[in-house]
């Protein structure tokens, strides 16, 4: 797996010198790597090569944008009511179908510094909400990746403690959980991991945790109080699929008590026109990108509609064998396949968000 000692290279922004989120980064990086001042992130334009990604650099910066937004939604797409904050674009990981790959106009890892502008708009956001909101990292980054480097979940996670109306919750594909484990979360942080058959994570999940490190880092955050998620997103359709994915349901299963499940997720492999040809010249042996696919209403190409619904038909009836009670969802996928597999689709994101509101409450009761 890789780790935070792949950083080479620490770009700052002088005016961050005197930040928690600097002197974090200070005390725990590897001794090897360099830590250089600039005065402003845009001096970094003569050293930018946008045909190659670097996992060797780390800047960070001032950012002067906002943090949280909707999650982005595609068109045509049936969506919840969730939350993303943007703590900075970049991934020290490699998956082959990352959408950071096209996104992305600089090609080293980026961290926004200014951490106290970020809990100033996640309160406020709060503060007018009169719904549950459920807020989340990991859209743009690996949410714990580089947390024994920056220490950035452990803020947000005791920032949340103090909130009765808000979930924040931790999308990871690492096994990073040790600094999360003693600290009082009050319940209000989920932690969640995207979880692929061992096959895939050895060969699209560059440098990512092992399934089996990812479900030994679970197992420790429901023993610390925590409550867990799991996303199997994206799901990829190969020979062989249905037994892989079964047998990850039959790994959870032997070691992840249902009852502090919060959520499991479903959703297909899907891009954006633009990341095929990124993916086929980084990754030459590539096939993911050569199924079969057609274009959906949001102009990402995705599996016909009859292999989607075989393999979400499949997935929930086995996870309905782990539990019957277990609560879980299709991610961005249209509300035609929604009514084929569950007789309705939710008429609005809010519909749907009510879903996950009744299985806090539920938990919430049961403890």
């Amino acid at each position: 797996m890789y780790g935070t000692d792949k950083i080479k290279t620490i770009y700052f922004e002088s005016g961050l010198k005197n930040s928690g989120i600097i002197d974090s980064i200070r005390a725990n990086k590897n001794s090897s790597s360099e830590m250089i001042e600039i005065a402003h992130v845009s001096d970094l334009e003569l050293l930018e090569n946008k045909d190659f990604i670097n996992k060797e650099v780390l800047v960070v910066s001032h950012y002067n944008g906002k943090f949280l937004s909707s999650c982005p939604g595609s068109d045509g797409m049936v969506c919840c009511r969730y939350f993303v904050i943007n703590t900075g674009p970049g991934c020290i990981y490699d998956c082959h179908y990352c959408f950071l790959q096209s996104f992305m106009n600089t090609p080293w890892m980026h961290l926004y510094g200014n951490f106290e502008d970020i809990l100033r708009e996640v309160d406020e956001k709060i503060s007018h909400t009169k719904f549950h909101t459920r807020i989340g990292t990991g859209e743009y980054s690996d949410s714990l990746a580089l947390e024994p480097l920056t220490g950035m979940s452990l803020r947000l996670v005791e920032h949340f403690s103090r909130k009765k109306n808000a979930t924040l919750e931790l999308k990871t594909k690492s096994n990073q959980v040790d600094s999360l484990l003693h600290v009082s979360h009050n319940g209000n942080t989920v932690i969640s991991w995207s979880l692929n058959p061992q096959k895939l994570i050895d060969e699209i999940e560059e440098g990512t945790a092992s399934l089996s490190e990812r479900i030994e880092a679970a197992k420790k955050a429901v023993e610390a109080g925590y409550r867990v998620s799991f996303h199997f997103d994206p799901m990829i359709h190969y020979p062989g699929w249905e037994s892989d994915y079964h047998g990850v349901i039959d790994f959870l299963a032997e070691n992840i008590n249902p009852a502090r499940i919060s959520w499991i997720s479903l959703g297909t492999f899907r891009y954006s026109p633009g990341l095929k040809e990124v993916i086929q010249k980084r990754f030459f042996d590539d096939n993911l990108s050569r199924a079969e696919m057609l274009n959906g209403p949001d102009g990402k190409l995705r599996y016909l509609k009859r292999v989607r619904i075989e393999m979400y038909r499949s997935m929930k009836k086995k996870i309905r064998e782990y539990h019957p009670d277990l609560f879980s969802y299709i991610c961005m996928d249209t509300k035609n396949v929604w009514e084929d597999l569950e007789g309705h689709a939710p008429g609005s994101a809010k519909n749907l968000d009510e879903k996950f509101e009744k299985r806090r409450i539920q938990m919430m009761d049961a403890e």
